[in-house]
């Protein structure tokens, strides 16, 4: 069986999706608890607590993005007709 190239493309963008995700959250907590910590005057505070929700979002949803692989996997595996295997008989 053979993969096309956008298939390959395709995979290639999700990829790319999960690992931005994940910066992008982590950068966007931490922005937040910084504005948070500037407003009310609490400097490290909101940006730790708001970067780490942010960086657990983003690990949520790498592990969703990647169940979700895993059942499309599974799926086209079991699509597949069964492997025809030749009986050999091994001498010990």
């Amino acid at each position: 069986m053979t993969r096309s190239k956008s298939s390959d493309m395709s995979a290639m963008g999700r990829a790319w999706a999960i690992g931005m995700d994940l910066v992008i959250f982590l950068i966007a907590g931490g922005l937040i608890g910084y504005g948070l910590d500037w407003l009310f005057g609490t400097f490290p505070i909101f940006m730790i607590l708001m970067g780490a929700m942010g960086l657990a979002s983003g690990l949520l949803r790498f592990v969703r993005e990647a169940l979700q692989l895993n059942r499309e996997m599974s799926r086209s595996i079991a699509d597949l007709p069964p492997l025809e295997v030749e009986d050999k008989e091994i001498d010990e």
